[in-house]
């Protein structure tokens, strides 16, 4: 891969990056530096990265490694001298422009708070696969790729994920 083709390949690739990257941090300043770190490694790799084998998958992978790193040092920093947690931030849907009255607008809102909520409380190996199925709408294979796991097995987390979510939401009075 040529420098030319990688700027070619962060132009195109680099938003839904970033996205990803704010769904597995949860946090604006987090998620820009986890994108920042991911970018970084992407530069140092760059020659590893071949067009022919989806790179979007490569870059997402090494996200997904440095989030876990980062997360493994943060666990272990807790229980060495733990900090009070923060709330964690909710994103809100931009509903304008739509037809529907304030009451279905408010309860959208409040199913959307509801459903994020529930998936930030999944085990990270579910919540990853759900937010690079239905966030970044990558298929099954790219996924697994990106993972470097089997395609069963990310078959099978996005639906115990699903289950999970749905037995959640029957708790709290929606019909699934």
């Amino acid at each position: 891969m040529t420098y030319q083709e990688f700027a070619e390949l962060i132009e195109t690739e680099g938003r839904s990056i970033y996205v990803f990257c704010c769904h597995l941090a949860g946090e604006k300043e987090e998620a820009d530096e986890l994108y920042q770190e991911t970018m970084l490694k992407a530069v140092e790799r760059f020659g590893q990265i071949e067009l022919s084998k989806n790179p979007k998958s490569f870059l997402l992978g090494i996200a997904v490694r440095i989030w876990k790193s980062k997360r493994r040092k943060y666990l272990h920093r807790q229980q060495i001298a733990p900090e009070e947690s923060l709330d964690q931030k909710v994103f809100e849907i931009d509903l304008a422009g739509t037809k529907d009255s304030p009451e279905e607008i408010y309860l959208s809102q409040e199913l959307c708070k509801l459903v994020r909520t529930e998936i930030a409380a999944l085990k990270e190996k579910y919540r990853i696969s759900v937010y690079l199925y239905y966030s970044l709408e990558m298929s099954v294979e790219e996924i697994a790729a990106a993972l470097h796991i089997p395609k069963g097995t990310v078959k099978s987390r996005l639906y115990k994920a699903r289950a999970i979510i749905a037995k959640k939401l029957e708790e709290y009075g929606y019909e699934v």
